[in-house]
C-alpha cells in the first residue's frame, strides 16, 4: 500500500503549495511518474481479493489519475495509464455486471451497456493520445488511410502494451453496441494494432495478446482482418500472412484454438479469463456443453492466493464463471440438468 499512500501525500503536497510554482511542478512531476509506472498505485487495487470494495474506491483513484495528467497532458505515460485505467474499470465494473443482469433488467442493462461503451472509448482515447505523443504522425496517417506508415512507426516491444491497451478499449466498446455502425467501420485499425503488437511482443502480459484474438475471431467479421491487411500489405499483410502460414494453420477455427492453448501455456493456467472467453465465444456457437462446463470448472479450480497479483482480476472472472455455469440454459438447447 505504500506507493498509493506516497501518491496521496504528494497530491496534499500539491494542494499546499499552491502559491510555489517550482513545488507544484515537482509534486505534479512525482505524481506523474509514480502513477504511470508499472509498480504505480493501481497495484494496490489488483491485489485485492474485494471486488465491491475496489469497485467503490476506483472512480476516485481514476479522477486522482486525470487531475494529475490534466497538468501534464504532455506525459505520454500519463494518458497511456489513465486510458488503461479508465478500460480495466469499464470492463470490470460496467460491461461485466451488465451482462450478468437478468432479461427483466434489460433496461437497466442498456443503459450500463451505454455507459461501458462511453467508459471505453474514453480510455482508448487517453492511449491514443499517449501513442501520437510518442509516435508524431500516428493519429494523421491512420485518418489518411496510410496504414502502413502509422503500422511501421512501432518497432520495439514496448510499444505492445499501448497497442494493445487502445485497441483493446475500441474492441470492447463495440462489443457493448454492435449496431454502433460508426464505430464498426473502423474495427480494421485495432484490428492492425493488435497484430503489430502480436508481432511485437507476443507473449505481452503473460498472453493477454493471444486472449483478445479469441474474441476477435470468433466475435468479428474477418473482414476487418483482410481490410487491416488489404491497407497495410507491407505490414500487417507480410506479418498475417507469415506467422500463420508457419504455423500450419489456416482455418478461423484453428487460429481460435491456437491463441486459446497460447493463452493459456503463456498465463500458466492462471487466468480463468482464457477459460471464459473460449467458452462463451466457441462452446455456446457450436452447443457444446459438455467442454463449456469443463472449461468453466477448470477457471474455478485457480486458486487467487498462487497469483496475488492479479487476485482482484481472477476473482472477478471466476464470478463470471460461476455465473455462467449457472445460467448455461440460457445459452444451451441441452445441457445435463435439462436432460
Amino acid at each position: 500500500m505504500k506507493p498509493f499512500i506516497t501518491i496521496i501525500l504528494v497530491i496534499i503536497v500539491l494542494f499546499s503549495a499552491v502559491s510555489c510554482i517550482s513545488i507544484e511542478d515537482i509534486a505534479m512531476n512525482t505524481a506523474a511518474e509514480m502513477l504511470s509506472a508499472d509498480s504505480g498505485g493501481m497495484n494496490i487495487f489488483t491485489m485485492d481479493d474485494d471486488p465491491q470494495l475496489i469497485a467503490d474506491a476506483l472512480p476516485l483513484a481514476l479522477k486522482l489519475y486525470e487531475m494529475v495528467l490534466s497538468s501534464r497532458p504532455e506525459h505520454a505515460g500519463m494518458q497511456y495509464s489513465t486510458g488503461k485505467n479508465f478500460i480495466m474499470y469499464a470492463n470490470a465494473f460496467i460491461q461485466t455486471p451488465a451482462g450478468m443482469l437478468s432479461d427483466e433488467d434489460y433496461l437497466e442493462q442498456e443503459t450500463m451497456m451505454h455507459r461501458a461503451e462511453k467508459m471505453y472509448i474514453r480510455g482508448r482515447d487517453y492511449v491514443l493520445t499517449g501513442i501520437e505523443l510518442k509516435h508524431p504522425g500516428f493519429s494523421e496517417a491512420v485518418d489518411d488511410d496510410q496504414l502502413d506508415k502509422a503500422i511501421a512507426m512501432f518497432d520495439d516491444p514496448s510499444d505492445s502494451a499501448m497497442l494493445y491497451w487502445a485497441a483493446s478499449g475500441w474492441v470492447a466498446a463495440y462489443s457493448c453496441d454492435p449496431f454502433d455502425f460508426e464505430l464498426a467501420s473502423t474495427l480494421y485499425i485495432p484490428a492492425a494494432m493488435l497484430l503489430r503488437a502480436l508481432e511485437l511482443e507476443s507473449n505481452y502480459s503473460k498472453g493477454a495478446i493471444h486472449d483478445i484474438f479469441i474474441q476477435i475471431y470468433s466475435s468479428l467479421p474477418y473482414s476487418h482482418i483482410l481490410k487491416a491487411a488489404e491497407l497495410a500489405p507491407e505490414t500487417i499483410g507480410r506479418f498475417n500472412d507469415r506467422y500463420y502460414s508457419d504455423l500450419g494453420i489456416s482455418s478461423l477455427e484453428d487460429k481460435i484454438d491456437y491463441h486459446f492453448n497460447t493463452a493459456l501455456e503463456l498465463a500458466g493456467g492462471m487466468n480463468p479469463g482464457t477459460y471464459n472467453s473460449y467458452a462463451a465465444s466457441v462452446c455456446v456457437k457450436k452447443q457444446d456443453y459438455s467442454t463449456y462446463k469443463k472449461l468453466l470448472e477448470k477457471a474455478l479450480e485457480i486458486n487467487p492466493a498462487d497469483a496475488p497479483e492479479n487476485e482482484l482480476v481472477i476473482t472477478i472472472y471466476q464470478d463470471k464463471a460461476r455465473w455462467m455455469l449457472e445460467h448455461a440454459e440460457d445459452f444451451f438447447i441441452e445441457t445435463e440438468e435439462s436432460e
